[in-house]
């Protein structure tokens, strides 16, 4: 029986725990949310010399950030040609700038802080699935390497030296990038801003603002906390009874499941160089090495009711088809994380009243762009320049059709691992 659980829970070896708050405190920000977005703006604020207060409903890491993937990607899900024809040129070339260096900003926080979160920067890379798939990476590579990105196209036999499959046709490298372990690098993270001054509470949930002379008024169920400004940074995780609508996405679910421990023999014959990969299929399979000797595959899709025999099943057969040695290998655990798919594809910084803010809609890159977000929204506030920010601020978001994309996009996951 495969058991419903996170392995980057039981392997983690950042510990972080804060308590509940049982006061009434002030504040210069208050950030609702303990994912990479609220923790690198606590973190940064608590640097530039803000007090800082975050409130997590549950615990740092419960949401998308202590369910991702791991891989620290440069950029946006959409190769930069696109970014720059949707917010145009002059905003598209500031965001893909900004985003090509968020792996180096996670990997030099990493280092700079000795975060325990198994660091590896051999680079990912994005595998091509068909010869359409491959077409589309000759584009991406194109598109950076015209901006000097550090990309390079593999033909059928090299990605199949660095995977350890003959699965896929080619496949993208980006050398920017790299892997790490995810509720490590967020712990360490809150960790940090903590040891900054940032006051950290879980299990502290916002139930309700109010707005008096001139400042917000927090309200959790045994304390408030009174602060000039608030970021609502909950991404796909955004709570429905503060007496705000929240920003509605599409919300996309992602599960993943990871092996026992495998042979040396077998574990050096997989992704020996240790990148992390995931490929051009509409509905997405990634693929990486965790600790212990074991491989995590991941996809599209909830693993829930029906769909937890559907796509559990679907992965007991897709490893086995991409590593046949891993037939008889066996899960050992599963788990999943919702992803806010804006309709865009752009990640927001909206303006949701006078000094309130939300973060969100990174669709499917979290790491490196919630903590660039993070980072820089911080610096605004002293600078209160608007180009401090890596997109403009928005007053308003709206997808009509999110809850019907919504649907789509797990119906399309199960037809395709049925």
């Amino acid at each position: 029986m495969i058991e419903a659980s996170n392995y980057w829970t039981v392997s983690c070896a950042e510990d972080f725990a804060a308590p509940k708050l049982n006061e009434n405190l002030s504040a210069d920000l208050v950030v609702i949310g303990g994912g990479y977005t609220g923790c690198s703006a606590a973190l940064e604020a608590a640097k530039l010399g803000l007090n800082v207060v975050l409130l997590e409903a549950n615990f740092c890491g419960f949401g998308g950030s202590g369910r991702n993937v791991g891989l620290v990607n440069a950029g946006l899900w959409l190769p930069p040609d696109k970014v720059e024809e949707k917010i145009g040129s002059a905003s598209g070339e500031k965001l893909v700038d900004a985003l090509s260096k968020a792996p180096e900003l996670v990997f030099d926080l990493i280092k700079e802080n000795q975060i325990q979160c198994e660091p590896k920067r051999n680079g990912t890379i994005h595998c091509a699935h068909n010869q359409k798939g491959l077409t589309d990476l000759k584009q991406r590579r194109a598109q950076w390497q015209a901006r000097n990105a550090p990309v390079e196209l593999l033909n059928k036999e090299q990605i199949a030296k660095l995977t350890g499959t003959h699965a896929f046709q080619g496949g993208l490298i980006d050398h920017r990038a790299g892997t790490i372990q995810p509720l490590g690098y967020l712990r360490g993270l809150a960790r940090v801003a903590q040891a900054k001054g940032a006051k950290i509470f879980e299990n502290s949930p916002a139930i309700r603002l109010e707005r008096e002379k001139g400042s917000w008024s927090v309200i959790t169920p045994n304390g408030d906390v009174a602060a000039k400004t608030v970021l609502f940074a909950q991404n796909a995780y955004a709570e429905k009874n503060v007496g705000l609508t929240a920003s509605k996405t599409a919300i996309v679910n992602y599960f993943q499941a990871v092996t026992h421990p495998l042979s040396d023999e077998i574990w050096t014959s997989i992704l020996p160089q240790e990148q992390g990969c995931w490929d051009t299929a509409p509905i997405m399979t990634s693929v990486r090495k965790a600790g212990g000797n074991r491989l995590l595959i991941g996809a599209m899709g909830r693993p829930e009711g029906v769909g937890r025999y559907i796509h559990l099943r679907w992965a007991e057969k897709k490893i086995s088809q991409l590593f046949p040695r891993l037939k008889t290998a066996g899960f050992e655990a599963y788990w999943s994380g919702k992803i806010s798919m804006s309709s865009d594809y752009i990640p927001k910084i909206m303006r949701l009243d006078s000094d309130l803010y939300g973060i969100f809609g990174y669709s499917g890159r979290g790491i490196g762009p919630g903590t660039y977000f993070g980072t820089k929204f911080a610096q605004y506030l002293i600078s209160t320049s608007q180009q401090t920010l890596p997109v403009e601020l928005s007053d308003s978001y709206k997808d009509r059709y999110h809850r019907i994309k919504s649907v789509v996009f797990e119906l399309g996951a199960q037809v395709s691992h049925l």
